[in-house]
């Protein structure tokens, strides 16, 4: 026998079995014919058609009927609406197999309910129908994934629109980093501010003093930067110390006043200089601050104790100067600034000199000082030493 000539049949399941089954269950069908209102029994209902016995009644094959499908639950008569088409006929005529027409959800879930529940077995009550009709038995069809085509215009506001949240994002974790940064890795000093060598000018006696010279002004050696007038009673004290005067000669000497000049003390530049036109001013009190012309402005910042660990002298640290411009700075001399002497400090100065020459114009003025963790330097030096092993 010669088997390589016989080609196997497959057929799939569902190709051979019934999309819905079939359940015999105790039921009529109720339509009304030309004006006749007709019953037919049930042979058998599944959720997607109906069997009955026609019995000597007989339907029109392809019409759409409307009946009334109706069971017999716990004592009381359950109906639902339906529409049908016959379509096919028993081979005596007495049986007709009809379809379902445009049922509802509603009728599609009692339909289910009520044979599921003749299949399991289970006991059929008003309360389980009434409840299978309240809730929600069908779920939300799902989107098509299928996307149409983007036009020119589409697709370039798509891009913008992704670009700007692409940047902003970028934005957001630079920002966070250097947050993160600032925090961990380095350290900035409480306060700072630029400073030189500087004279203080004051004024020798309680006077009204007139200044020559402005901020900012160049002055020679004993060039005169502002004018006194004290009265003689700031010198009586001293004059009657001194020799022996009758009250007559103190009265006239009370009378006078001593008109004297404030000389610089050097080829200086006037740094801080107070304004004055005639006005009184008490002994002692400062009228200006002069530096020499050779000296250097240099930095002197306050750091947290706590941070003295990674403070060290020859640190490179950087310096941003008033408007937002940053210079790079050392460290030259670290110390504690202590309340009392060989007392333990709350602070630590530092005397740093900027690589650059720093304009006298900023003596006495605030600047930021930071203190990176990572040196660059120590870097280039581990990755020498690494080079040379």
């Amino acid at each position: 026998m010669n088997t390589a000539a016989i080609a196997p049949q497959f057929v799939h399941e569902s190709e051979a079995q019934r999309q819905f089954a079939r359940v015999r269950m105790p039921a009529r069908l109720f339509v009304k014919i030309d004006g006749t209102m007709m019953k037919f029994p049930v042979a058998d209902v599944s959720a997607g058609g109906v069997s009955i016995h026609l019995g000597h009644e007989t339907l029109r094959q392809g019409r759409v009927y409307s009946g009334r499908l109706v069971f017999k639950i716990d004592g009381f008569d359950f109906a639902v609406d339906v529409n049908f088409v016959p379509r096919n006929m028993g081979d005596r005529g007495d049986r007709c197999g009809c379809e379902f027409q445009d049922l509802g959800a509603n009728e599609v879930s009692v339909l289910r309910y009520l044979i599921t529940s003749f299949l399991s077995g289970e006991l059929v009550s008003v309360g389980d129908m009434l409840n299978t009709l309240s809730r929600e038995n069908f779920t939300k069809s799902r989107k098509s994934k299928a996307t149409q085509a983007l036009g020119f215009f589409a697709s370039a506001r798509a891009m913008l629109v992704s670009l700007v949240v692409m940047g902003l994002g970028l934005i957001a974790v630079t920002f966070i980093g250097y947050q993160l940064w600032q925090i961990y890795f380095v350290t900035t000093a409480e306060s700072a501010m630029v400073a030189s060598e500087n004279i203080p000018v004051r004024v020798p006696k309680d006077a009204k003093v007139t200044t020559l010279v402005e901020a900012g002004e160049q002055v020679e050696a004993g060039q005169a930067i502002a004018t006194f007038d004290a009265p003689m009673l700031s010198y009586v004290n001293e004059l009657v110390g001194n020799g022996n005067y009758t009250v007559e000669q103190i009265e006239e000497l009370l009378g006078q006043s001593v008109r004297g000049t404030l000389t610089s003390p050097c080829d200086c530049k006037v740094l801080n200089l107070l304004p004055a036109q005639d006005q009184y001013m008490s002994k002692g009190e400062q009228l200006a601050v002069v530096a020499p012309t050779d000296a250097t402005a240099h930095v002197i910042a306050r750091f947290n104790f706590a941070e003295g660990e990674s403070l060290e002298e020859g640190q490179s640290v950087t310096l941003r100067l008033p408007g937002g411009k940053t210079q790079p700075g050392r460290i030259e001399s670290l110390f504690v600034d202590a309340e009392a002497p060989n007392q333990p400090g709350s602070a630590i100065n530092a005397l740093i000199r900027a690589q650059e020459a720093l304009p006298m114009e900023s003596v006495g003025r605030p600047i930021g000082v930071t203190v990176d963790v990572f040196q660059l330097d120590a870097v280039d030096g581990l990755i020498e030493r690494v080079s040379q092993i």
